[in-house]
């Protein structure tokens, strides 16, 4: 399996988006461009009769809540995918983090808008798998360590001199609490998607040096909040432009804001649609 993802540069054309309550897929991307299909051609009735056989009424119910389906042209190429809200628009310059499928077009894992710094991400993407699983552990050691240390000083206190009381509530409190906090964990990775593989690729194809540990929430925090202030000159981006003053649709995630574009490296396979002296030109590995 290639451990890198491909990328194609230009304009956005031909844009559509099919709306939340419109969208109608099963589990995996792959699996589910049969659905969009139907969606692209109307078919919904089709298409949610797909997803109750395939993964349940309340399962797809929830999916839909949070995802867009879109199509678009760069150049000559048809790219589609899923992201939770495509709100980019149509003369929207882009890059675009893709794998190419069987049909020739080609399948979108992220996007990025240069002007704006603004990076849609697949679902769950928004951290590399060692960045998640640090979070995951600091939300799991924030609950049970302080729990840990406050029975450790009432079960020593209730011995008093009984060293294999101690030993013995010392022992369970290590059972327990690990117990508890392996439950924290795992359920906070459920909740967030646990990391992503997918994301680990996306970063590597994007030119960051360390993939694993990105961390797209907490660079939003230091663009916004822990460094520059907008107003400053040498602000990472103009904040005056169109694209950044659009206001976001309700209910986004996934989409981030990024300081700095690492360079993407020349290993990566690199479309690019838009005319110049080489206007197809490809980078492999």
């Amino acid at each position: 399996m290639n451990q890198y993802f491909q990328i194609i540069t230009g304009k956005i054309t031909e844009l559509e988006v099919i709306d939340t309550h419109l969208s109608h897929f099963g589990g995996g991307s792959f699996a589910s461009l049969p659905l969009l299909g139907q969606l692209a051609l109307g078919n919904t009735t089709e298409a949610a009769s797909q997803v109750g056989m395939a993964s349940g009424q309340q399962e797809a119910a929830d999916y839909l809540n949070s995802v867009q389906y879109f199509r678009c042209k760069l150049g000559e190429f048809t790219v589609h995918g899923i992201f939770c809200r495509a709100f980019f628009r149509n003369g929207d310059k882009v890059e675009v983090v893709v794998e190419p499928l069987d049909d020739g077009s080609y399948y979108a894992y992220a996007l990025r808008r240069p002007i704006d710094h603004r990076l849609w991400l697949y679902p769950w993407a928004m951290k590399g798998t060692k960045a998640s699983n640090k979070e995951s552990f600091k939300f799991a050691g924030k609950i049970t360590f302080p729990c840990f240390i406050l029975s450790m000083v009432i079960f020593t206190i209730a011995s008093g001199d009984d060293l294999v009381f101690l030993t013995l509530m010392f022992a369970l409190d290590i059972l327990v609490g690990g117990s508890i906090f392996l439950i924290l964990f795992y359920c906070d990775q459920g909740m967030l998607g646990g990391g992503s593989k997918d994301a680990d690729k996306i970063f590597a194809t994007l030119g960051y040096p360390k993939p694993k540990t990105v961390n797209m929430e907490q660079e939003y925090m230091e663009m916004f909040f822990n460094n520059k202030s907008m107003n400053e000159p040498n602000f990472y981006i103009d904040v005056n432009t169109d694209e950044f003053k659009r206001k976001d649709p309700p209910g986004v995630k996934w989409v981030a804001f990024y300081r700095e574009a690492p360079p993407i490296p020349d290993y990566i396979t690199v479309i690019h649609t838009e005319k110049t002296n080489n206007n197809k030109n490809k980078r492999k590995k």
